[in-house]
């Protein structure tokens, strides 16, 4: 027998969690994605190809933060949460510490993996302890408050770094030299990583949510989740599909911007990243935020389907602007359309964890999100980065040509998605009522 259930939290004490678990967020994209903003000067230092250089900033983070969900997410379900979120953190900040620090392809791509690693810790661990914080009702805009620190992430990142380059190009490195750190970069990334261990103290300031359920699904396995996910595989199609396809064009766009717009219309990368982290910065966090009290807004309305009917809409607004932005004829108009991009990946963003928890029974719910989140990432994080420097240097055979590569890749996407934009809606209702 099922046991009672229990209420949910405190709501002062949920969205300090909330905001924590965001701090985190936020502070796990910027490490995440300072690679991409750093991609010029790391890449003359080393002499690396625009194809390494995608390896690096994609492949080697995803090996780990790709297949060590899975077991975290099983572990997740049964044990400490904000414990293993904690150690994480610890991990993915030493890791980018580490990045100023080696000097070769093959540590890069080390300390890369561990970045992954630390990561993969955070997600599924977040969106099971959100749920159990929240009632349905209220739960997507916790869970579009947590998201925002996607966008936040990427433009404070853009900011940090802008700053932290003009500020370390004013250094004496005579001395840092005996550290390792002998250029610029190398200080970025020491910083951040050091600056990241302070949130891991921050987390035993908080409780272990209180799971709802909790006497079911005592026994789920891995395999027992694989089985439900297969079970009901049309809807679990829908939305990791959209999922992967966000992603792919949020990491191609982190990552290859900065080239695109130096190379293509002459823009400075310090500019570009400022203008960048103000322009996501004063965007992201209000659509994102603003896409879960709209997930609210129509579940309160009777719409079962309402985080799924949000992501779809945030791909139909996604994909044409990201076909579109790289051939705009000047930095002006490519920039402001790349802009209104933000508002697709904020909706897709929310929506997707939403419409997950929405149907996850409670002891799969981070093992699903550890499913989702390995999905995205083998699709977005190996194909985004490596698509772009792939039809450069292999099909164009010109770096210069960036613009016509990112645009390609998004006309791409366009085929998968018209197959999976109006799949399923019935079947996902079912699940939810099911709920």
């Amino acid at each position: 027998m099922a046991a009672p259930e229990k209420p949910f939290a405190n709501p002062v004490r949920a969205w300090l969690t909330v905001a924590l678990l965001t701090l985190a967020y936020i502070f796990s994209y910027i490490d995440r994605s300072v690679f991409g903003l750093l991609i010029e000067p790391i890449k003359a230092d080393f002499h690396f190809t625009d194809t390494q250089m995608g390896l690096l900033s994609g492949t080697a983070f995803a090996i780990f933060y790709a297949t060590m969900g899975i077991p975290l997410g099983w572990l997740a379900d049964r044990s400490n949460r904000r414990n293993i979120v904690a150690l994480g953190v610890a991990v993915w900040s030493v890791a980018t510490a580490a990045c100023g620090l080696v000097r070769s392809f093959g540590g890069f791509f080390l300390a890369r993996m561990m970045v992954g690693a630390g990561e993969a810790t955070l997600s599924p661990c977040s969106m099971s302890m959100i749920t159990d914080m929240f009632p349905q009702e209220k739960r997507g805009r916790a869970i579009g408050v947590y998201s925002s620190a996607l966008s936040i992430g990427i433009g404070l990142g853009s900011l940090l770094v802008a700053f932290l380059l003009e500020f370390a190009e004013n250094l004496d490195f005579s001395t840092l030299s005996t550290y390792g750190i002998k250029k610029p970069w190398h200080v970025i990334f020491v910083t951040l990583g050091l600056s990241g261990l302070v949130i891991t103290l921050l987390f035993f300031l908080i409780r272990e949510p209180s799971r709802h359920q909790d006497g079911a699904w005592q026994n789920f396995s891995i395999i027992d989740t694989i089985r439900y996910m297969v079970k009901n595989r049309a809807v679990y199609l829908v939305i990791f599909g959209l999922g992967g396809i966000m992603t792919v064009c949020a990491y191609y766009t982190v990552i290859w911007n900065a080239p695109f717009f130096s190379r293509t219309y002459g823009w400075a990368v310090a500019d570009y990243m400022r203008y960048n982290g103000f322009g996501i910065l004063a965007i992201g966090p209000v659509s994102i935020i603003g896409a879960g009290f709209l997930i609210d807004s129509f579940t309160r309305r009777g719409r079962d389907d309402a985080a799924l009917m949000v992501m779809r809409l945030g791909i139909m607004i996604l994909l044409p602007l990201c076909i579109a932005y790289p051939l705009m004829p000047d930095h002006l108009s490519s920039f402001i359309v790349y802009q209104a991009t933000i508002l697709g990946f904020t909706m897709t963003t929310a929506a997707g964890p939403a419409s997950l928890m929405a149907i996850a029974p409670a002891r799969m719910r981070a093992q699903i999100m550890a499913f989702y989140y390995m999905f995205i990432s083998i699709t977005g994080l190996l194909i985004g980065p490596s698509a772009v420097p792939l039809i450069t240097d292999v099909i164009l055979g010109d770096e210069s040509r960036i613009h016509e590569s990112m645009s390609y890749v998004a006309l791409a996407l366009c085929l998968p998605a018209a197959f999976l934009l109006f799949g399923a809606p019935e079947a996902y209702k079912k699940l939810v009522a099911a709920r």
